[in-house]
């Protein structure tokens, strides 16, 4: 078992955060490869939105599953085949012959992913106590990098080599699995567990602003997931080539990321929950202006759109942290596999409207959701007099 490691920068917590990059990397390969998909195996729109919400359901509602499973078993075991499973099959979804083949490659791929997260979270925070706090960012945001260049770099790819040559791509995953079967110690299991009875609290009466914060965070994601998951197909309805759809995915991500890092420094000088009514509200018309635009302007307002709808995502998750102190991990765990997962279930109804009028009057529906998200935030109690409403005892 390995306790704390003194290092900054030890072999074993460089390894997890190259692993979670391209965790993640594979995870977004699905999304710009939706529009090959319709045209290769003749799919409608609302038989594409499945394959996102497949994604969600089976890469985070399963992650505090395999969490408990690695509590209980082996977490190590658990990265390790995590990023194989995402590597293997997230990258040959593109021989898939048709519609139950790919949904099939998607759940054991999707899986993969949902099982690395929780585990490999908890083996970078295991592995290096000193600084888990700083180590943990930077796990994070190594995620954020391989999930938003993913479009890009795939629809490079495809456009150069075609799309029969990404299976190339799984090798940086198989080697970051063997370094991680033979490197990556096992790590210790902690001592103190979130008991039974502590979730029950999350059931309770007074708990409703927890409930009220997850369904914010519910609306919000639907927004995210749909721009995300339905660039492509949009992009691809006015004309666009298929690289440039890459090229808009990952411009919106990556702007999401640079988003995050801006709300939660703004975040410490301002009120919380004026950050997520201003990121919610202000977010509608940018994405209306992107729908409405063209040309490479409209790329302008996608970007300054990522930054804001994504400028509340760290924030989010310290509110509801705050609120059930004690149980900080496994709530925020919880809430963010729940509202993801669910907001994938959402999309194809947002496919079966863009089959019914278009693609852009679906997000243009879609958009609109945002100002609910904020207009709800003013609901939710002071959170400087009501820190920790849940707590044992």
């Amino acid at each position: 078992m390995v306790k704390g490691n003194n290092r900054l920068f030890s072999f074993h917590i460089v390894l997890l955060i190259f692993a979670h990059l391209f965790n993640d990397f594979y995870a977004g390969f699905l999304i710009p490869l939706l529009s090959h998909f319709q045209t290769f195996l003749h799919l409608t729109i609302t038989q594409v939105s499945v394959l996102p919400m497949v994604l969600a359901v089976f890469g985070s509602i399963l992650q505090p599953l395999f969490g408990i499973f690695g509590d209980k078993f082996n977490k190590k075991m658990f990265v390790v085949l995590g990023v194989l499973c995402s590597a293997l099959f997230m990258s040959n979804i593109c021989f898939s012959p048709n519609f139950g083949t790919l949904i099939f490659m998607l759940i054991i791929g999707a899986s993969g992913v949902a099982s690395f997260h929780p585990n490999g979270a908890a083996s970078v925070a295991g592995l290096n106590n000193q600084n888990s706090t700083f180590m943990m960012s930077l796990f994070l945001m190594a995620g954020c990098v391989g999930l938003g260049g993913a479009p890009f770099i795939i629809t490079s790819i495809v456009s150069v080599w075609g799309i029969h040559m990404l299976w190339v791509a799984s090798f940086p995953g198989i080697l970051l699995a063997i370094l991680l079967y033979k490197r990556l110690p096992e790590v210790s299991r902690p001592e103190h567990r979130v008991s039974l009875f502590s979730i029950k609290l999350i059931f309770e009466k007074k708990s409703w602003p927890v409930w009220l914060m997850v369904f914010i965070m519910f609306l919000r994601s639907v927004v995210i997931t749909s721009f995300m998951c339905f660039l492509s197909i949009l992009l691809t309805e006015r004309g666009d080539s298929f690289q440039k759809s890459g090229i808009a995915i990952s411009v919106f991500l990556i702007s999401g990321t640079i988003g995050g890092l801006v709300g939660g420094y703004i975040s410490d000088y301002v009120k919380r929950k004026i950050v997520i009514a201003a990121s919610s509200m202000v977010a509608c018309p940018l994405l209306l202006c992107f729908l409405l635009g063209g040309g490479n302007y409209s790329l302008i307002f996608l970007s300054l759109s990522g930054i804001t709808i994504f400028s509340a995502s760290a924030v989010n998750v310290l509110i509801v942290q705050e609120l059930c102190p004690g149980m900080a991990s496994a709530v925020s765990g919880i809430a963010m596999g729940l509202v993801w997962g669910t907001a994938g279930l959402m999309l194809p109804i947002i496919g079966k409207l863009a089959d019914l009028y278009s693609m852009q009057t679906a997000l243009q529906i879609v958009a609109y959701i945002a100002p609910i998200a904020g207009i709800l935030v003013f609901l939710l109690p002071n959170l400087d007099k009501n820190k920790g409403i849940l707590k044992e005892g």
